[in-house]
């Protein structure tokens, strides 16, 4: 079997590499951070949301895009550039939301999903992995009687690719999940999808790692950064690491969660951008939710994991240089404390466990999984918000190309 680097040891590159290893290639999993999942991955929303892998280019959105351009919509946040990469990338997005090719990119990646539910539950029946890992469910709530209505079609997709939901109004709803009487707007339908589940992403790299240097052959290189990659196809690729040393394999996959860097001249211009989030972690209180939910009318996310809850939202596009702002964190806990105020305590003074990161993404929401013509160096990036739920499938899917690229 060959010998694979993989670069990049957040949640996409630890599944990649395990994959590999399972297909019994020698390893090398390399990450500039000194322990894995430190970058993007370190605190998402936690959710696996198997059954709402939608692309985010939708009619929906497309009809909303003047009040989010006006900044009358706190979740999201567009700050035009004048940048061609950023336009084109953003004209590709605004035609992906047609309904024929969100309808496409939705099936995409709902069969990607659908392939890591699979892997993920076949992995734990061999390993014991302590990563707050539940199959909890997942309730989206809805506002309005016609937003509820709109979300019908949606719905009979997903059945029919053999996702099971429910529709219920708010009583059915707050049977299943009572946590829903704190809730302090109406609600006019809920759609429940019992097969979605939470963990943490950086607790499941961290077990996974100690398994695949237990009954595998891995060559796990914390705290070196790739200086620059000399690929050529059918030939060894060389890697030049911060330290001064030269890694040779026989083929290399970067999963570095960004596509500038190494990855920039692999990646066309306008085939991904950033879009920046936010997250808070916080103690649960006694009637806080099981079940995770998403408030369609905040656009926030809310999971339970152990005794704590995880609220994540907001979308920022535009700048490529992106920083933390303590008002778009402000806005997210005004957020989570004006839906579910009595379930935990987001006070300014509270412990928060803020975050921010940036998940590059494609137009299309469709991760960039391929084969490098030019270098024969292979691509596993830009998942955008979905990298926990689509990591496990579009390891299989890098795995079955390289196992292609070699026979």
């Amino acid at each position: 079997m060959a010998s694979l680097a993989v670069v990049g040891a957040g949640v996409v590159g630890v599944c990649t590499a395990y994959e590999l290893a399972r297909a019994g290639h020698q390893v090398i999993l390399v990450d500039r951070n000194t322990g894995p999942a430190q970058g993007t991955s370190a605190r998402n929303g936690a959710q696996l949301s198997y059954a709402y892998s939608d692309a985010l280019a939708s009619p929906s959105l497309l009809s909303h895009f003047p009040d989010i351009l006006l900044g009358r919509d706190p979740a999201y946040r567009v700050r035009l550039q004048a940048d061609p990469e950023f336009l084109l990338w953003g004209l590709r997005f605004l035609l992906n939301a047609g309904q024929g090719r969100f309808l496409d990119n939705t099936r995409y990646l709902l069969g990607l999903a659908a392939a890591s539910q699979s892997t993920l539950t076949e992995l734990l029946g061999r390993h014991q992995l302590q990563f707050d890992y539940a199959v909890a469910g997942k309730m989206i709530l809805y506002a309005t009687p016609e937003a509820f209505a709109g979300s019908r079609p949606g719905c009979e997709l997903k059945a029919g690719l053999g996702f099971p939901l429910e529709r219920l109004n708010r009583d059915e709803a707050t049977a299943i999940e009572p946590a829903l009487t704190a809730y302090r707007d109406p609600i006019a339908g809920v759609v429940y999808s019992p097969q979605d589940a939470v963990g943490q992403p950086h607790l499941f790299c961290e077990h996974l790692i100690s398994v695949m240097q237990r009954q595998y052959e891995l060559n796990l290189l914390l705290g070196q950064s790739v200086e620059r990659i000399e690929a050529k196809p059918g030939r060894d690729v060389r890697m030049r690491l911060s330290t001064g040393e030269t890694l040779v394999a026989d083929a290399a996959v970067l999963c570095t969660g960004q596509t500038a860097g190494l990855a920039k001249g692999l990646v066309a211009p306008g085939t991904s951008w950033p879009v920046q989030g936010y997250s808070m972690t916080v103690p649960a209180l006694g009637d806080a939710m099981q079940v995770s939910i998403t408030d369609v009318k905040r656009k926030t996310v809310f999971a339970r994991i152990g005794n704590h809850i995880r609220i994540a939202g907001i979308a920022d596009i535009g700048s490529r240089n992106w920083t933390f702002e303590a008002e778009r964190l402000e806005s997210l806990r005004q957020s989570a404390y004006e839906a579910f105020s009595g379930c935990y305590d987001v006070r300014p003074d509270a412990p928060l466990e803020p975050w921010t990161g940036a998940r590059p993404m494609t137009p299309s929401s469709r991760p960039i999984i391929r084969r490098d013509s030019r270098t024969g160096l292979y691509l596993n990036l830009a998942h955008g918000a979905l990298g926990w739920t689509l990591a496990l499938g579009s390891a299989a899917k890098v795995t079955e190309l390289i196992a292609d690229g070699i026979r």
